[in-house]
C-alpha cells in the first residue's frame, strides 16, 4: 500500500514539473495573427478577416498588436480590437486573456492590408 502511494505521489510530482516546463516555453511568439481576404468589399475597400490565436497552453492577456496608422471603413467591436488613433499599438480582446482554442476574430476593410504583428502580452500561467 505504501509503495502505491509513493508511486502516485511521484507521478503527480512528475506531472506538475512537466506541466510547469511546458508553460515556461510560452512567449509572445505563441500569439499568431492570421488574415484572410474575404472577397467582400466595404465602402470601396477590401475586407479582411483577422484571427488572433494563442498556441500556448497558458492564457495570455493584455495582447497588443503593432497597428501604426490603422484605418478601416468598417465599424469594429472595440472589445475585440481597439485602436486609439494616436498610438502605434492596438489592444486585443479588451485586455482579457486569450486561451488556446478560443481565438479572437474581427474584420476590417482597408487597402493595403495591415500586418498587425504581436508587440506585447502578459503570460497568465
Amino acid at each position: 500500500m505504501q509503495s502505491k502511494i509513493s508511486v502516485i505521489l511521484a507521478a503527480c510530482l512528475l506531472f506538475c514539473i512537466s506541466s510547469r516546463g511546458a508553460a515556461t516555453g510560452c512567449a509572445l511568439e505563441n500569439i499568431v495573427v492570421t488574415q484572410a481576404d474575404t472577397s467582400d468589399w466595404a465602402h470601396g475597400q477590401p475586407v479582411y478577416a483577422v484571427t488572433v490565436e494563442n498556441t500556448c497552453d497558458c492564457p495570455q492577456s493584455h495582447i497588443m498588436l503593432e497597428c501604426d496608422g490603422f484605418k478601416t471603413t468598417l465599424e469594429m467591436d472595440p472589445s475585440k480590437f481597439k485602436y486609439n488613433g494616436d498610438s502605434k499599438l492596438c489592444l486585443v480582446n479588451n485586455g482579457e486573456p486569450v486561451v488556446q482554442g478560443q481565438d479572437v476574430n474581427f474584420r476590417y476593410a482597408w487597402s493595403p492590408k495591415f500586418l498587425l504583428p504581436p508587440a506585447n502580452s502578459t503570460l497568465a500561467c
